[in-house]
């Protein structure tokens, strides 16, 4: 087993840093956290099989059009897909809440049918579209809730 280990860290190729070649899952992270909060528009509000699909302009991202060329394989990973997704939709709760509230009862069912695992991502006309399952915005809302609760009884 520890060969197996040491062959895999072998064949695992990396760049050496230098100043002039920035990280460049940071430098993606750097347009996106410089800009102020996106506006997000819901597209499908998850009723039926629990999929909730968002989209937001690459502009409002911070994203140069440039930088999305240079990146564009960086951008499109799972890692980036799921920190960016996930960061929208704790950006815009109060929004997503909403359809989690707005489900009618016999309905309520697919939320607790699936778990969300990861987050889809692709571009379309200079729009970001997202898609996740509904079930994110009650694990979400549930560990509020349960911050709120653990600083009510400290």
């Amino acid at each position: 087993m520890d060969n197996f280990i040491a062959e895999i860290k072998n064949n695992i190729k990396r760049e050496p840093k230098s100043a002039d070649s920035p990280n460049k899952l940071r430098e993606i992270l750097r347009h996106i956290v410089n800009t102020p909060e996106p506006k997000i528009h819901i597209l499908n509000s998850g009723e039926g099989d629990g999929d909730v699909k968002f989209s937001v302009s690459r502009k409002s991202l911070g994203i140069p059009y440039e930088s999305l060329l240079k990146y564009r394989s960086e951008i499109f990973s799972s890692y980036i897909a799921n920190f960016l997704g996930e960061l929208l939709v704790r950006d815009n709760i109060e929004e997503f809440a909403r359809i989690l509230t707005g489900l009618d009862g016999d309905k309520y069912s697919i939320v607790n049918e699936y778990e969300h695992r990861k987050f889809g991502m692709e571009i379309l006309r200079d729009e970001f579209i997202f898609i996740f399952h509904i079930s994110l915005l009650q694990s979400i809302l549930t560990e509020d809730f349960k911050r709120q609760i653990k600083r009510k009884f400290k």
